[in-house]
Protein backbone atom coordinates (compact mmCIF):
# COMPACT_ATOMS: atom_id res chain seq x y z
CA UNK A 1 0.00 0.00 0.00
CA UNK A 2 0.97 3.58 -0.93
CA UNK A 3 2.15 5.98 1.57
CA UNK A 4 1.53 9.89 0.85
CA UNK A 5 4.54 12.00 1.20
CA UNK A 6 2.82 13.81 4.07
CA UNK A 7 1.31 10.78 5.93
CA UNK A 8 3.00 10.76 9.17
CA UNK A 9 4.29 7.06 9.51
CA UNK A 10 4.33 5.47 12.83
CA UNK A 11 5.14 1.94 14.65
CA UNK A 12 2.40 0.60 16.25
CA UNK A 13 1.46 0.33 19.61
CA UNK A 14 2.84 -2.41 22.11
CA UNK A 15 -0.49 -3.54 23.93
CA UNK A 16 -0.42 -6.08 26.45
CA UNK A 17 -3.92 -7.43 25.45
CA UNK A 18 -4.58 -11.13 26.31
CA UNK A 19 -7.62 -11.17 24.08
CA UNK A 20 -8.16 -14.90 25.28
CA UNK A 21 -8.01 -14.40 28.66
CA UNK A 22 -11.17 -15.54 30.30
CA UNK A 23 -11.73 -12.22 31.35
CA UNK A 24 -11.37 -11.08 27.68
CA UNK A 25 -14.22 -14.29 26.56
CA UNK A 26 -16.55 -12.55 29.04
CA UNK A 27 -16.75 -9.15 27.64
CA UNK A 28 -15.28 -9.28 24.01
CA UNK A 29 -17.31 -5.94 23.17
CA UNK A 30 -15.71 -4.07 25.85
CA UNK A 31 -12.37 -5.41 25.55
CA UNK A 32 -11.78 -5.77 21.67
CA UNK A 33 -13.33 -1.85 21.79
CA UNK A 34 -10.22 -0.69 24.23
CA UNK A 35 -8.10 -2.29 21.86
CA UNK A 36 -9.69 -0.34 18.83
CA UNK A 37 -9.50 3.27 20.51
CA UNK A 38 -5.73 2.92 20.94
CA UNK A 39 -4.87 2.68 17.06
CA UNK A 40 -6.15 1.23 13.92
CA UNK A 41 -3.02 -1.03 14.39
CA UNK A 42 -1.65 -2.51 17.30
CA UNK A 43 0.81 -4.81 18.31
CA UNK A 44 0.10 -8.03 21.07
CA UNK A 45 3.12 -8.54 22.61
CA UNK A 46 1.97 -11.70 24.49
CA UNK A 47 1.43 -13.78 21.07
CA UNK A 48 3.52 -12.07 18.68
CA UNK A 49 1.13 -10.62 16.71
CA UNK A 50 -1.28 -7.47 14.53
CA UNK A 51 -4.55 -6.62 15.54
CA UNK A 52 -6.15 -4.60 12.73
CA UNK A 53 -8.77 -3.00 14.91
CA UNK A 54 -11.21 -0.42 12.85
CA UNK A 55 -13.69 -1.04 10.00
CA UNK A 56 -11.74 1.26 7.53
CA UNK A 57 -8.68 -0.37 7.81
CA UNK A 58 -9.81 -4.13 8.23
CA UNK A 59 -11.79 -3.20 4.56
CA UNK A 60 -8.43 -2.14 3.15
CA UNK A 61 -6.58 -4.78 4.26
CA UNK A 62 -9.21 -7.32 2.64
CA UNK A 63 -9.03 -5.65 -0.67
CA UNK A 64 -5.85 -6.20 -0.91
CA UNK A 65 -5.04 -9.93 -0.41
CA UNK A 66 -1.53 -9.81 -2.76
CA UNK A 67 -0.09 -7.92 0.13
CA UNK A 68 -2.53 -8.99 2.87
CA UNK A 69 -2.55 -13.53 2.51
CA UNK A 70 -4.89 -15.88 3.91
CA UNK A 71 -2.03 -18.68 3.20
CA UNK A 72 -1.08 -17.98 6.87
CA UNK A 73 -2.28 -16.63 10.55
CA UNK A 74 -1.59 -16.58 13.97
CA UNK A 75 -1.49 -19.81 16.01
CA UNK A 76 -2.07 -21.84 13.31
CA UNK A 77 -1.70 -25.14 12.70
CA UNK A 78 -2.96 -28.08 10.84
CA UNK A 79 -6.47 -29.52 12.04
CA UNK A 80 -9.01 -31.61 11.71
CA UNK A 81 -11.68 -29.21 12.25
CA UNK A 82 -10.01 -26.89 9.79
CA UNK A 83 -9.27 -27.96 6.60
CA UNK A 84 -7.09 -25.30 4.80
CA UNK A 85 -9.56 -25.13 1.59
CA UNK A 86 -11.06 -21.64 1.24
CA UNK A 87 -10.28 -20.26 4.45
CA UNK A 88 -6.36 -20.75 3.93
CA UNK A 89 -5.95 -19.88 0.63
CA UNK A 90 -5.44 -17.42 -2.14
CA UNK A 91 -5.92 -16.86 -5.51
CA UNK A 92 -5.63 -19.05 -7.86
CA UNK A 93 -6.65 -22.39 -5.92
CA UNK A 94 -9.15 -20.10 -4.12
CA UNK A 95 -11.01 -18.68 -6.70
CA UNK A 96 -11.37 -22.60 -8.05
CA UNK A 97 -12.99 -23.34 -4.85
CA UNK A 98 -14.93 -20.74 -4.32
CA UNK A 99 -16.21 -20.70 -7.46
CA UNK A 100 -17.25 -24.35 -6.73
CA UNK A 101 -19.49 -23.06 -3.54
CA UNK A 102 -21.34 -20.68 -5.55
CA UNK A 103 -22.12 -22.99 -7.95
CA UNK A 104 -23.73 -25.06 -5.62
CA UNK A 105 -25.40 -21.51 -4.14
CA UNK A 106 -26.77 -20.63 -7.44
CA UNK A 107 -29.62 -18.98 -7.90
CA UNK A 108 -31.75 -22.00 -8.70
CA UNK A 109 -30.74 -23.56 -5.48
CA UNK A 110 -31.04 -20.72 -3.50
CA UNK A 111 -34.71 -20.93 -4.51
CA UNK A 112 -35.61 -24.61 -3.76
CA UNK A 113 -34.15 -23.59 -0.36
CA UNK A 114 -35.73 -20.51 0.22
CA UNK A 115 -39.32 -22.16 -0.22
CA UNK A 116 -38.42 -25.26 1.64
CA UNK A 117 -36.74 -22.90 4.79
CA UNK A 118 -39.86 -20.84 4.45
CA UNK A 119 -42.31 -24.43 4.91
CA UNK A 120 -39.99 -25.23 8.15
CA UNK A 121 -39.99 -21.59 9.71
CA UNK A 122 -43.63 -21.06 10.18
CA UNK A 123 -44.43 -25.44 10.90
CA UNK A 124 -41.95 -24.68 13.67
CA UNK A 125 -43.26 -21.46 15.01
CA UNK A 126 -47.13 -22.62 14.46
CA UNK A 127 -46.03 -25.63 16.43
CA UNK A 128 -44.33 -23.72 18.81
CA UNK A 129 -47.00 -20.73 19.69
CA UNK A 130 -50.14 -23.07 18.67
CA UNK A 131 -51.30 -23.34 22.76
CA UNK A 132 -50.45 -19.59 23.70
CA UNK A 133 -47.32 -17.91 24.56
CA UNK A 134 -44.22 -19.63 24.70
CA UNK A 135 -41.39 -19.61 27.12
CA UNK A 136 -38.14 -20.55 25.29
CA UNK A 137 -34.51 -20.72 25.27
CA UNK A 138 -34.04 -19.13 21.49
CA UNK A 139 -30.99 -20.59 21.22
CA UNK A 140 -31.55 -24.56 22.10
CA UNK A 141 -35.47 -24.54 21.01
CA UNK A 142 -35.63 -22.24 18.07
CA UNK A 143 -32.30 -21.50 16.45
CA UNK A 144 -30.77 -24.98 17.04
CA UNK A 145 -34.22 -26.73 16.10
CA UNK A 146 -34.41 -24.88 13.05
CA UNK A 147 -30.89 -24.78 11.47
CA UNK A 148 -30.04 -28.28 12.56
CA UNK A 149 -33.14 -29.35 10.67
CA UNK A 150 -33.10 -26.88 7.52
CA UNK A 151 -29.23 -27.01 6.66
CA UNK A 152 -28.35 -30.98 7.07
CA UNK A 153 -31.47 -31.71 4.70
CA UNK A 154 -30.51 -29.82 2.15
CA UNK A 155 -26.87 -30.98 2.69
CA UNK A 156 -28.47 -34.66 2.07
CA UNK A 157 -27.17 -35.20 5.90
CA UNK A 158 -28.68 -38.25 8.17
CA UNK A 159 -30.93 -37.63 10.68
CA UNK A 160 -28.97 -39.36 13.30
CA UNK A 161 -25.70 -37.72 15.05
CA UNK A 162 -27.00 -34.18 13.48
CA UNK A 163 -26.03 -32.70 17.13
CA UNK A 164 -22.92 -33.29 16.65
CA UNK A 165 -22.33 -30.69 14.12
CA UNK A 166 -22.52 -28.16 16.96
CA UNK A 167 -19.87 -29.89 18.87
CA UNK A 168 -17.67 -29.61 15.75
CA UNK A 169 -18.44 -25.88 15.15
CA UNK A 170 -17.89 -25.07 18.50
CA UNK A 171 -14.19 -26.40 18.24
CA UNK A 172 -13.90 -24.96 14.77
CA UNK A 173 -13.67 -21.58 16.51
CA UNK A 174 -11.45 -22.35 18.96
CA UNK A 175 -8.77 -23.98 16.67
CA UNK A 176 -7.54 -20.06 16.06
CA UNK A 177 -5.61 -19.26 19.72
CA UNK A 178 -3.14 -19.88 22.08
CA UNK A 179 -3.44 -24.13 24.04
CA UNK A 180 -5.40 -23.62 27.38
CA UNK A 181 -7.81 -25.36 29.26
CA UNK A 182 -10.70 -24.02 26.94
CA UNK A 183 -8.93 -25.13 24.22
CA UNK A 184 -8.86 -28.33 25.34
CA UNK A 185 -12.10 -28.81 26.61
CA UNK A 186 -13.52 -27.29 23.15
CA UNK A 187 -11.57 -29.98 20.77
CA UNK A 188 -11.84 -32.86 23.26
CA UNK A 189 -15.48 -32.46 23.26
CA UNK A 190 -15.38 -31.66 19.21
CA UNK A 191 -13.35 -34.95 18.48
CA UNK A 192 -16.64 -36.35 18.95
CA UNK A 193 -17.87 -35.41 15.72
CA UNK A 194 -14.87 -35.80 13.75
CA UNK A 195 -15.22 -39.33 12.37
CA UNK A 196 -19.21 -38.53 11.57
CA UNK A 197 -18.20 -35.37 9.70
CA UNK A 198 -15.49 -37.57 8.02
CA UNK A 199 -18.04 -40.29 7.26
CA UNK A 200 -20.62 -37.77 5.81
CA UNK A 201 -18.46 -36.22 3.18
CA UNK A 202 -17.91 -39.04 1.60
CA UNK A 203 -18.98 -39.61 -1.81
CA UNK A 204 -20.78 -42.65 -1.23
CA UNK A 205 -23.23 -41.42 1.19
CA UNK A 206 -24.39 -38.13 -0.60
CA UNK A 207 -27.86 -37.88 -1.87
CA UNK A 208 -28.80 -37.25 -5.22
CA UNK A 209 -29.30 -34.02 -5.82
CA UNK A 210 -27.37 -32.94 -2.48
CA UNK A 211 -24.78 -30.26 -1.87
CA UNK A 212 -22.24 -32.76 -1.36
CA UNK A 213 -23.29 -34.73 -4.77
CA UNK A 214 -23.45 -31.80 -7.13
CA UNK A 215 -19.55 -30.91 -5.58
CA UNK A 216 -18.51 -34.74 -6.38
CA UNK A 217 -20.10 -34.23 -9.85
CA UNK A 218 -17.98 -30.86 -10.43
CA UNK A 219 -14.87 -33.12 -9.90
CA UNK A 220 -15.99 -35.72 -11.95
CA UNK A 221 -16.27 -32.53 -14.70
CA UNK A 222 -12.86 -31.76 -13.89
CA UNK A 223 -13.77 -28.15 -12.15
CA UNK A 224 -12.13 -28.91 -8.71
CA UNK A 225 -10.29 -32.53 -7.47
CA UNK A 226 -12.07 -35.02 -5.68
CA UNK A 227 -10.46 -33.69 -2.68
CA UNK A 228 -11.05 -30.63 -2.76
CA UNK A 229 -14.87 -31.44 -3.19
CA UNK A 230 -14.59 -33.15 0.02
CA UNK A 231 -12.17 -30.56 1.82
CA UNK A 232 -15.33 -27.99 1.03
CA UNK A 233 -17.87 -29.82 2.26
CA UNK A 234 -15.96 -30.17 5.35
CA UNK A 235 -15.83 -26.81 5.79
CA UNK A 236 -19.55 -26.00 5.08
CA UNK A 237 -19.90 -28.27 7.53
CA UNK A 238 -17.52 -26.48 9.87
CA UNK A 239 -18.71 -22.65 9.42
CA UNK A 240 -22.26 -23.58 8.26
CA UNK A 241 -23.88 -24.31 11.61
CA UNK A 242 -22.26 -22.65 14.72
CA UNK A 243 -22.36 -19.24 13.29
CA UNK A 244 -25.64 -19.03 12.19
CA UNK A 245 -27.50 -21.02 14.93
CA UNK A 246 -25.68 -18.31 17.29
CA UNK A 247 -26.31 -15.26 14.78
CA UNK A 248 -30.10 -15.49 15.16
CA UNK A 249 -30.24 -16.17 18.97
CA UNK A 250 -28.06 -13.28 19.45
CA UNK A 251 -30.56 -11.44 16.83
CA UNK A 252 -33.68 -12.93 19.24
CA UNK A 253 -31.47 -11.56 22.07
CA UNK A 254 -31.58 -7.77 20.41
CA UNK A 255 -35.39 -7.74 19.96
CA UNK A 256 -36.08 -8.71 23.78
CA UNK A 257 -33.74 -6.19 24.59
CA UNK A 258 -35.23 -3.64 22.73
CA UNK A 259 -39.22 -3.90 22.01
CA UNK A 260 -39.58 -1.13 20.49
CA UNK A 261 -37.46 -2.01 17.87
CA UNK A 262 -39.27 -5.58 17.54
CA UNK A 263 -43.10 -3.26 17.34
CA UNK A 264 -40.93 -1.05 14.66
CA UNK A 265 -40.14 -4.11 12.56
CA UNK A 266 -43.71 -5.29 12.74
CA UNK A 267 -45.52 -2.30 11.66
CA UNK A 268 -42.87 -2.06 8.41
CA UNK A 269 -41.63 -5.62 7.49
CA UNK A 270 -40.10 -4.36 4.60
CA UNK A 271 -37.32 -3.88 7.02
CA UNK A 272 -36.70 -7.78 7.51
CA UNK A 273 -33.42 -7.74 5.25
CA UNK A 274 -32.04 -4.65 6.85
CA UNK A 275 -32.86 -5.70 10.56
CA UNK A 276 -31.14 -8.78 10.11
CA UNK A 277 -28.12 -7.11 8.54
CA UNK A 278 -28.29 -4.90 11.66
CA UNK A 279 -28.44 -7.75 14.36
CA UNK A 280 -25.17 -9.82 12.63
CA UNK A 281 -23.31 -5.99 12.71
CA UNK A 282 -24.47 -6.00 16.31
CA UNK A 283 -23.96 -9.10 17.42
CA UNK A 284 -20.95 -10.70 14.91
CA UNK A 285 -21.02 -14.10 15.12
CA UNK A 286 -17.07 -14.52 13.93
CA UNK A 287 -15.45 -12.30 16.28
CA UNK A 288 -12.13 -12.25 13.99
CA UNK A 289 -9.94 -13.25 11.30
CA UNK A 290 -6.25 -13.71 10.51
CA UNK A 291 -3.91 -12.83 7.35
CA UNK A 292 -0.19 -12.83 6.80
CA UNK A 293 1.64 -10.00 5.96
CA UNK A 294 3.49 -10.86 2.27
CA UNK A 295 5.62 -7.47 2.69
CA UNK A 296 5.88 -4.55 4.94
CA UNK A 297 3.19 -2.12 4.30
CA UNK A 298 1.75 0.73 5.71
CA UNK A 299 -1.89 0.38 7.30
CA UNK A 300 -4.13 4.02 8.75
CA UNK A 301 -0.77 5.20 8.95
CA UNK A 302 1.08 2.35 10.69
CA UNK A 303 3.84 0.41 10.01
CA UNK A 304 3.46 -3.78 10.11
CA UNK A 305 6.88 -5.37 9.05
CA UNK A 306 6.62 -8.20 6.06
CA UNK A 307 5.70 -11.42 7.85
CA UNK A 308 3.75 -10.53 10.38
CA UNK A 309 0.75 -12.33 11.26
CA UNK A 310 -2.39 -10.72 11.69
CA UNK A 311 -5.55 -11.21 13.48
CA UNK A 312 -8.64 -8.49 11.62
CA UNK A 313 -11.08 -7.94 15.08
CA UNK A 314 -14.59 -8.30 13.41
CA UNK A 315 -16.47 -7.74 16.09
CA UNK A 316 -15.16 -4.70 16.87
CA UNK A 317 -15.48 -3.30 14.11
CA UNK A 318 -19.12 -3.29 13.96
CA UNK A 319 -19.26 -1.02 17.24
CA UNK A 320 -16.75 1.15 15.18
CA UNK A 321 -18.21 5.09 15.75
CA UNK A 322 -16.17 6.02 12.74
CA UNK A 323 -18.29 3.64 10.78
CA UNK A 324 -21.50 3.92 12.83
CA UNK A 325 -24.02 6.39 14.36
CA UNK A 326 -24.28 4.95 17.95
CA UNK A 327 -23.16 1.86 17.31
CA UNK A 328 -24.16 0.74 20.74
CA UNK A 329 -27.67 0.97 19.62
CA UNK A 330 -29.90 -1.70 17.93
CA UNK A 331 -31.81 0.32 15.15
CA UNK A 332 -33.88 -2.27 12.33
CA UNK A 333 -33.75 0.88 10.33
CA UNK A 334 -30.16 1.91 10.29
CA UNK A 335 -28.70 3.17 6.50
CA UNK A 336 -26.51 -0.40 5.91
CA UNK A 337 -25.97 0.55 2.71
CA UNK A 338 -22.14 0.78 3.85
CA UNK A 339 -22.46 -2.60 4.87
CA UNK A 340 -20.57 -4.55 8.15
CA UNK A 341 -17.51 -6.92 8.01
CA UNK A 342 -19.35 -9.40 10.17
CA UNK A 343 -19.40 -11.70 6.88
CA UNK A 344 -16.05 -10.62 6.01
CA UNK A 345 -15.24 -8.63 3.06
CA UNK A 346 -13.06 -8.98 -0.49
CA UNK A 347 -12.00 -12.44 -2.45
CA UNK A 348 -12.56 -14.12 1.39
CA UNK A 349 -16.31 -12.89 2.24
CA UNK A 350 -18.01 -15.79 3.41
CA UNK A 351 -18.73 -18.18 0.67
CA UNK A 352 -21.95 -19.24 2.61
CA UNK A 353 -23.30 -16.12 3.30
CA UNK A 354 -26.15 -16.27 1.05
CA UNK A 355 -27.22 -19.47 2.54
CA UNK A 356 -27.49 -17.48 6.37
CA UNK A 357 -28.70 -14.72 5.35
CA UNK A 358 -31.83 -16.90 3.58
CA UNK A 359 -32.12 -19.09 6.51
CA UNK A 360 -32.10 -15.81 8.64
CA UNK A 361 -34.48 -13.78 6.85
CA UNK A 362 -36.90 -16.34 6.04
CA UNK A 363 -37.13 -17.33 9.57
CA UNK A 364 -37.28 -13.74 11.12
CA UNK A 365 -40.02 -13.07 8.38
CA UNK A 366 -41.96 -15.80 9.71
CA UNK A 367 -41.68 -14.47 13.26
CA UNK A 368 -43.13 -11.10 12.27
CA UNK A 369 -45.89 -12.31 10.74
CA UNK A 370 -46.48 -14.64 14.19
CA UNK A 371 -45.10 -13.05 16.95
CA UNK A 372 -46.30 -9.61 18.84
CA UNK A 373 -43.75 -9.83 22.04
CA UNK A 374 -40.44 -11.00 22.74
CA UNK A 375 -39.56 -10.98 26.87
CA UNK A 376 -36.78 -12.00 27.95
CA UNK A 377 -37.23 -13.99 31.24
CA UNK A 378 -34.31 -14.82 32.70
CA UNK A 379 -30.71 -13.49 32.17
CA UNK A 380 -28.85 -13.91 28.49
CA UNK A 381 -25.65 -16.72 29.03
CA UNK A 382 -23.09 -15.46 26.06
CA UNK A 383 -20.92 -18.71 24.87
CA UNK A 384 -17.35 -18.30 26.00
CA UNK A 385 -15.26 -18.86 22.68
CA UNK A 386 -11.95 -17.88 21.09
CA UNK A 387 -13.61 -16.83 17.81
CA UNK A 388 -17.15 -17.16 17.65
CA UNK A 389 -19.70 -14.99 19.63
CA UNK A 390 -23.16 -15.54 20.63
CA UNK A 391 -25.36 -16.71 23.21
CA UNK A 392 -26.16 -20.57 24.66
CA UNK A 393 -28.33 -19.55 26.59
CA UNK A 394 -31.63 -16.60 25.51
CA UNK A 395 -34.62 -17.16 27.87
CA UNK A 396 -37.64 -15.65 25.75
CA UNK A 397 -41.71 -14.91 25.90
CA UNK A 398 -42.89 -15.21 22.74
CA UNK A 399 -46.40 -13.70 22.58
CA UNK A 400 -47.92 -15.01 19.78
CA UNK A 401 -50.06 -12.23 17.75
CA UNK A 402 -53.82 -11.67 17.21
CA UNK A 403 -55.33 -14.00 14.76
Amino acid sequence: MSVSPTQEVIEAPVSDYDAFSLESLHNVHLHDGTQREIAPVVYMEKYDYYAITRFAEIQKALRDWRTFSSTDRPFYAPSPFRPRTLILEDPPEHTASKGAVMRVFDEGNLKKMGAYFKAEAERLLDEMLADGPAEINAFDDLSVKYILKVFPDVLGLPEEGRELLLKFGDAVFNVFGPPSELQKQKLESGAEAIDWVENNTQRGVQTEGGIGWQLYQMADEGKVSEHTAQQILKSIFAAGFDTTTASIASMVRAFADNPAEWQKLRENPSLVDNAWEEAIRFYPASRYGGRQAIKETVLGGVRIPAGAKILTMWLGSGRDARQFENPNEFHVDRDMARGHLSFGFGIHTCAGNVVARLEATTLLRAMVERIEKIELTGEPRQTVNYQAFGHDSVPVRLTPAAK
